[in-house]
């Protein structure tokens, strides 16, 4: 049975955000396995791990929107804001679940660094040439 128009583009986010989704986590947990091994080695203050997760969390940011807006091949700030919202939203629901804290400069902190990188990697992503 051939799919409508509707079910294709359905099934294609579908999967833009688990491939988004797969990526953002896999770059997450890459560049926090290489910081556990850096601080592991070396006695590191807090502010330096905070300094860390904050670059872990980019470095997922920036991966999730690189590929859902090469896959798209265009909207790459938009897809990035997206992107970039999804994972905010992620990272403060987990934070109120955990946590059970909240502050407005850690929030404001947060929100720019997710939504440059996401905006960032939404825009390399749709300028990315294919090379055949």
């Amino acid at each position: 049975m051939r799919k409508s128009a509707e079910q294709k583009a359905a099934a294609e986010l579908a999967a833009q955000i688990i491939t988004g989704a797969l990526s953002c986590i896999g770059a997450i947990a890459l560049a926090l396995t290489v910081f556990g091994a850096i601080a592991a080695k070396i006695d590191l203050s807090d502010g330096a791990m905070s300094v860390m997760s904050g670059l872990a969390l980019s470095a997922g940011c920036f991966a999730a929107s690189y590929t859902v807006a090469k896959r798209r091949r265009r909207n790459g700030l938009i897809t990035g804001f997206v992107c970039g919202g999804a994972v905010f939203a992620a990272v403060l629901l987990g934070g109120i679940i955990f946590v059970r804290s909240f502050s407005a400069g850690g929030f404001v902190s947060k929100l720019l660094i997710i939504l440059s990188c996401s905006g960032i990697g939404g825009i390399l992503g749709v300028n990315f040439q294919k090379r055949y």
